[in-house]
Parts: C-alpha cells; structure tokens; sequence
C-alpha cells in the first residue's frame, strides 16, 4: 500500500513538473526566445524595387547586424494589396507586432479599432528636437501620438522635359491653366503625348490631380466643409473642378493605356521620351533620378492657377508619408525592443540617406550636399504651402467612389455631376 502511494506521489511529481515545464515553456515563447532575443513581426510595402526602398531594407540589415538580440520577421507587401490586407487582418485583430501606416484617413480607422498603442511616451524623442512637433501631429489622433513619419510626400508634382515643352513653344511652363491647354494641344498635334499617365490602381487621378486640381478651384476648406455639412459635393465649384479633370481628357492629354498601366510603366513613358510630361508624386523622383537618361533635361513644375478659383496657386498637395506603429497587445519586452528599433531607424542618418536619393524627409536634417539639383529643385517648389490629400482626408467609401468615378470620367463613360451625385449621396 505505501509502496503505491509513493509511486502514485512520484508520478503526480513528475507530471506537476512537466505541466510547469511547459508553462515555463509557453512563458518563454510569449516573451523571448531560448537564447534571450525577441522577435518582432513586421509588415511594410517596401517590396518594390526602388532608392527609397533600398535605403530602408539597408536600415534594417544594418540594424539587424548591430542588435542581434532583437530580430525582426519582416514582410514586404506590394503597395496596392498592402493597404487591402491590413485593413482585412486589422479587422479580426490579427495585425504583426509592427506595422507601417499612413496618417489620416488610413490611421482613424487603425486607432478606432483599438488596434495601435500609442507612443507619446516614445516620440518625446523626436518632437521638436529632429521632428516639429506639427508634423508629428498629422500621427495623432484625439491628441495622442501613433507614428513616427519615414517621409514626407508631396502628391502632384509636374515632371517634365524641357526640350519637348520648349519645342512646343513654351521656354518656362506655363502658370495658368489656360496656357497649359494651349501646351497640351500643341504636343497632341505634334504626334507627343502630352502627359504620362499610369491610373491601374485608380488611385493616381485622385490623389495626384484631383488633390491640387480640386484645391485650385474650390480652396483648402472645402473638403472639411462637406464632411461637417456646411457643403456639398454637388456644389457648382466641385463639379467645376470636376470638369478640369474631364476637359483634360477630352484634349487627349493622356496617354490611351492610361488605365491599364501603372506608376512605374508611366514613368518609363516619360524617361523613354514617349510622354512630355509625367504628373506624380515625391515618390516617384528618387526613380528618375536614378534613371534618367544621360542628357534627359527635367524641369519641374506645379498645376496652374486656374481662373476664378478660390486655392493658392502656389499649394500642393501634401501630407506627412508613411510611418510604423505598434500593435496595441505588444508586451513591456516587445515594445522596448520596437523603441530600440525606432531609435535606429529614424535617426539622422537614415533621413540624410533618404535626401541622398530624392525623398523629401519630415525632419530638421541639412540636405548633403551631394544630393541632386533636381532634388533640391523639388524642396524649393513644395515650400510654399500645402494642400489637403483627398484620400487622406476622405473616408474610405468616399474615397472609392471619386477613384472610380475619375476613372469613368477619363474614358467619357461618366460625368463630373454624376461622380458629385454619386459621392453626396455617401455623405449623406
């Protein structure tokens, strides 16, 4: 009998010491790995190859090799299907430990959910010191800090070649609309593409020209005006702005395969001297930079002033780019390590590596002097003054309807009343 009871004893030993090696086991996981390092998921867009990707993929081995200890399951997704898989993940809360977003109507969402921690205890780091405190506040939300900005992008830039626009008859481009007309018909004439246009993703319409055309015409208020009720989409002055974007297309200012081919292939157009001009975004300069022909001679410019509009001409618009937020389950060890991580990444150096290939940067950092003219004619164009992003503004339902909308209205099977109509009526 006792000798029963000490083995019945022993095995519950044994198993009490198995259970409690596990649960030592499951704790280690949580927190740490067998040798003392955290691991740290993180999904980015940095898939594509481009300067400004190479630069931070750069960042991220180097960081990789200086902290050991902290390791980082990274995931590069292409752009477009990027924002499509972190709002479906997000919605079941099921997001990496790290997670690159951008602010405004992209943000609200992520912070309404309940799915990012805020950082106002991490970004005391940079506020005012490297980053003024007002563009770190494009990453708060309800006052309190989400992101910390890798960039800053500026969405409607006019690229193009002076040769072929001086050819046309115009030795400076053109300041008011309706001499940029009169420029866009006579390269049409001339058998040129007018302008190089990559519209796939639906996006580009809206957020390169629509976002500066539409400033132009109605001012930088209008767009908080419709949201909080004072106006409407369907008001003259939209539908006006509206009709910009259809009058371009009806002066075959873009190219046919505008909506079946994308950035890169447009800005290939361009380079190629297939297109005269190529209207895009900051994003795009570290690309032709780097790729431009020897000899290819671009200028840059901003949309005209368009008559009887109520926007600054000299605004563009513009917001803070993407930053990198924290999951709001991230453990005390996790998030220490991320700070780590933050501390390397946006630091001086890789903001001057980013300068040194043609992105614009939302920090107080000396541009190098090595960076390119075209670069710094870029800085010197966008110092005016700045106007809203419409899909940075727009909630997302909204924002798909105009991208739609501007789509149909470029191959003439809508109209701007109906895209107006269509977009009210979602406010509504």
């Amino acid at each position: 009998m006792l000798k029963k009871m000490m083995s019945k004893a022993v095995a519950l030993t044994v198993i009490m010491s198995v259970l409690l090696l596990a649960a030592c086991g499951n704790d280690e996981k949580s927190s740490g790995s067998k040798d003392g390092s955290v691991e740290l998921t993180f999904w980015n867009s940095w898939s594509e190859d481009s300067p400004e990707n190479d630069v931070m993929l750069e960042r991220v081995e180097a960081f990789q090799k200086e902290h050991p200890d902290i390791k980082l399951k990274m995931e590069s997704i292409p752009p477009d299907q990027y924002k499509t898989k972190l709002k479906t993940q997000a919605a079941g809360k099921q997001l990496p430990d790290l997670i690159q977003t951008w602010p405004g109507a992209e943000l609200r969402p992520l912070v309404e959910g309940g799915v990012l921690m805020p950082i106002d205890d991490i970004a005391g780091e940079w506020k005012d010191t490297m980053i003024p405190s007002d563009i770190l506040a494009d990453y708060a939300i309800d006052g309190k800090q989400y992101a910390i900005p890798g960039n800053k992008v500026f969405t409607s830039i006019i690229y193009y070649d002076k040769d072929m626009v001086a050819k046309a008859g115009f030795e400076e481009f053109p300041t008011t609309y309706e001499d940029f007309k009169v420029l866009v018909e006579k390269l049409a004439k001339e058998d040129v593409n007018p302008i190089a246009l990559g519209n796939k993703a639906k996006w580009p319409l809206q957020s390169v020209y629509m976002s500066t055309i539409g400033d132009r015409v109605t001012g930088s208020e209008f767009l908080e005006q419709v949201l909080a009720g004072e106006k409407k989409f369907t008001d003259k002055e939209f539908v006006d702005a509206l009709g910009v974007m259809a009058e371009l297309a009806e002066l075959k200012a873009f190219n046919s395969d505008a909506n079946s081919i994308d950035d890169n292939q447009a800005s290939d157009y361009f380079l190629q001297g297939k297109s005269a001009m190529f209207v895009n975004g900051t994003w795009a300069l570290s690309g032709l930079i780097s790729s431009a022909p020897e000899g290819k001679n671009i200028g840059v410019a901003k949309f005209p002033a368009v008559d009887g509009g109520k926007g600054e001409p000299g605004n563009v618009s513009g917001v803070t780019g993407w930053g990198i937020a924290l999951n709001s389950e991230l453990s005390e060890e996790k998030k220490e390590a991320a700070t780590t991580f933050f501390k390397f990444l946006y630091s001086e150096e890789t903001y001057k590596n980013l300068m040194g290939v043609g992105t614009l940067v939302p920090a107080d950092v000396e541009v190098p002097e090595d960076t390119s003219d075209l670069f710094k004619e870029v800085v010197d164009l966008t110092n005016d003054g700045i106007s809203p992003v419409y899909d940075a503004v727009l909630p997302a339902e909204i924002t798909d309807i105009i991208n739609n909308g501007l789509q149909a209205i470029s191959i003439g099977q809508s109209t701007p009343e109906q895209v107006a109509k269509d977009m009210q009526a979602a406010v509504e």
